[in-house]
């Protein structure tokens, strides 16, 4: 391991722990602010130590994707990601193979009768985000092909990656198995081409799971595992951290407002039976509802009062039919 390598990790990250970092926009990700606290500050610094995954466990709206976002921004690092769906398979996140063109290719060849480049296998493989995460400048050079492209981003080339993949209890069990096995050899084969990619630099992989379903034993296992949780010991305590990170997301706000609001929401919680929670999510897409609205006080508490309902989870607004009831 290089000294700029341990620099990396060893110093930035810890020097980020307890600030509000700024996260520019990137690809389909707009900009936000991200407060890094201790834990999980330590557990991005495990994660890479150990050379293993970190798997982030959460309701939905914590932060458990930025903080991938937030460690490749310290780090300088490249960032790939893919939110995991139901019916994703292994292989996508590895590469694929487009048939369908070859075998148009292959159709206008038999006319032309020049099939020389059917052989090039290289047109029709496309690299997916683990390929990215492996090796980002061997597969950059197969970036022609559609299967899956990066944001686009500033980072060297001689940077390592961080890797979301974004709800992996949706996946099946043969994606997790398939995903350990790569990882754990840091490479894979890519047949056609008849290429073995193998890990540049390790990447730092981050999983998320809302914990709809159980992930299977073998790859919780082989994780740093983190747990995201709101401080619920005391309403107030909830209460003055959603208005911390309500500051640092609309510093101009007032401070009696971002309170209000997060009154609000923190009651709202208390009658959430399950999944999902008006929680930090809810809280901050209200504020920028509010700042969008106007950037007068006097009008934000008045629309915090019209629209705040809108933005609990513990009941749905209920629209009646002919009312006549006008927003003025």
């Amino acid at each position: 391991m290089s000294t700029m390598q341990t620099r990396n990790w060893l110093t930035d990250i810890p020097e980020q722990i307890g600030r509000d970092r700024y996260l520019p926009a990137i690809g389909s990700w707009p900009e936000s602010v991200h407060h890094l606290d201790a834990a999980a500050g330590k557990a991005l610094l495990a994660a890479l130590a150990a050379q293993r995954p970190l798997l982030v466990r959460g309701e939905p709206g914590i932060g458990k994707s930025q903080l991938a976002r937030v460690a490749a921004d310290i780090l300088g690092w490249h960032f790939a990601c893919r939110v995991i769906q139901p019916h994703t398979e292994a292989q996508e996140l590895l590469w694929s193979y487009d048939y369908t063109q070859r075998l148009a290719d292959a159709q206008m060849a038999s006319v032309s009768k020049d099939t020389t480049g059917l052989q090039d296998h290289k047109r029709y493989v496309a690299p997916g985000p683990v390929w990215y995460a492996l090796n980002w400048a061997e597969a950059a050079g197969l970036s022609n092909q559609s299967n899956y492209r990066p944001p686009e981003q500033a980072a060297s080339p001689a940077t390592g990656t961080v890797l979301l993949l974004d709800e992996i209890d949706k996946a099946e069990i043969s994606l997790a198995n398939t995903l350990l096995e790569v990882l754990g050899n840091n490479g894979f084969e890519v047949p056609p081409l008849g290429l073995t990619v193998q890990s540049a630099q390790v990447p730092l992989v981050i999983l998320t799971s809302n914990a709809t379903r159980e992930l299977p034993a073998a790859l919780v296992r082989r994780c740093v595992a983190l747990e995201l949780r709101l401080p619920e010991q005391e309403p107030d305590h909830l209460v003055d951290y959603l208005v911390r990170i309500g500051q640092a997301h609309q510093p101009e706000m007032s401070g009696d407002i971002l309170h209000e609001a997060a009154r609000q929401i923190v009651q709202d919680r208390e009658h959430c039976a399950e999944l999902p929670k008006t929680g930090l999510a809810e809280y901050l897409d209200l504020l920028r509802a509010l700042c969008a609205i106007s950037p007068e006080a006097q009008q934000q508490q008045r629309w915090l009062a019209e629209l705040g309902g809108y933005f609990h989870k513990s009941r749905t607004a209920i629209s009646v039919v002919g009312d006549t009831n006008d927003v003025t």
